[in-house]
């Protein structure tokens, strides 16, 4: 009877129970394992040692301090007392359980060890900061990009970025501060777009929930491009200093047009401005900042434009200077329980006034 483990190459074999016995085989690797195995009966039962040794290995790491030499002289001795039709077996026996698979066992933990490290060292590990409704944020990355977070935001970044390079994932609005690295592009992934840059200063707001999204680009240069499908992103456009980009995701439209950057960054510090704003965008944004749903009423109210400034204000209070300078009035409606205890979202009411 002669062994069959040659039939398949050796190497490919020890690969292939490392990753089995490690945990790491996929559906085909483990498929072609058990063919392998089920070839002959001395296949099976040289994994089955291996097993052995394996499971033994890891409770008593001292297997690796096996003497080879002297079990081989031993093996030598044994072989002269074994009649000659079973020497090639008896001997192949012995060789595998002595000194072959103690190697192979060794070579199979080596093998593991080398692909947990591997998959440790480009495993990515993130962190996400969530930033609450009414409330700023603002952290500091390990490439020391500064990132502010809006209202309503969440970011999701690696603790530490590879060395090809750096990706951050966005829901909502963020201005970016990002430390150049020309190596190492900077890529700002929302659910509508990817913008790209290597270091520069620019502001991305997309919240997913409206068909708008917006980049303004303070310094530097960042290209803009649609996320989505297979055959990978579409570029919208590159933005130069000072310019503000509009994004239609239902009908890919775009606007850009130049304009004073500030007004578009300056709720990072707290700040509201509206510079000739349809009162329709006005209640739009601060729907967003303070999550409260803001009904329009009124047709005529759609052309009515402000321009305002406004700094650390409450809704309330924001409600009440638009009052003041406008033909408007505002109710906010009654917020009943639900059946489940929990109250719906906060809606106001804003109408012509009498």
């Amino acid at each position: 009877m002669m062994n069959t483990i040659g039939i398949i190459d050796q190497d490919d074999i020890l690969q292939l129970i490392a990753r089995n016995l490690a945990g790491n085989a996929d559906s085909q690797e483990a498929s072609r394992l058990k063919e392998w195995i089920d070839i002959s009966e001395e296949n099976k039962r040289f994994f089955e040692q291996v097993r052995n040794i394996w499971e033994a290995s890891e409770k008593n790491p001292g297997i690796d301090k096996i003497n080879t030499e002297d079990a081989l002289k031993k093996v030598q001795a044994r072989i002269m007392k074994v009649p000659s039709k079973k020497i090639i077996w008896y001997y192949w026996q012995k060789i595998a359980a002595v000194i072959v698979l103690p190697l192979a066992v060794g070579l199979l933990l080596l093998i593991s060890m080398n692909s947990h490290k591997k998959s440790s060292v480009n495993e990515t590990v993130y962190n996400e900061i969530f930033t609450a409704f009414g409330t700023r944020s603002s952290l500091l990355l390990s490439d020391s990009t500064v990132v502010y977070l809006n209202s309503g935001s969440s970011l999701r970044y690696p603790i530490q970025f590879s060395e090809k390079t750096r990706q951050v994932f966005l829901k909502g609005e963020a201005y970016f501060e990002v430390k150049s690295d020309v190596s190492r592009p900077f890529i700002v992934n929302t659910p509508s777009l990817s913008v790209k840059a290597t270091g520069t200063k620019f502001n991305v707001e997309d919240y997913g929930f409206d068909p708008l999204s917006e980049v303004t680009l303070v310094s530097g240069k960042v290209t803009v491009s649609k996320m989505g499908n297979e055959a990978g992103s579409q570029l919208i456009s590159e933005l130069k200093p000072e310019q503000h980009l509009v994004y239609n995701n239902e009908t890919g439209t775009k606007t850009i047009s130049k304009t004073d950057t500030y007004r578009y960054i300056s709720w990072k510090d707290g700040k509201l401005i509206f510079r000739n704003d349809p009162l329709p965008d006005v209640l739009k944004k601060l729907s967003m900042i303070f999550n409260v749903d803001i009904e329009l009423q009124g047709e005529e109210l759609n052309y009515y434009r402000y321009r305002a400034t406004f700094e650390e204000e409450s809704l309330e209070e924001i409600l009440k200077l638009l009052k003041l300078s406008a033909p408007i009035n505002y109710t906010e409606v009654e917020r009943i329980p639900l059946p489940d205890g929990s109250f719906p979202k906060k809606k106001v009411i804003v109408y012509p006034a009498k």
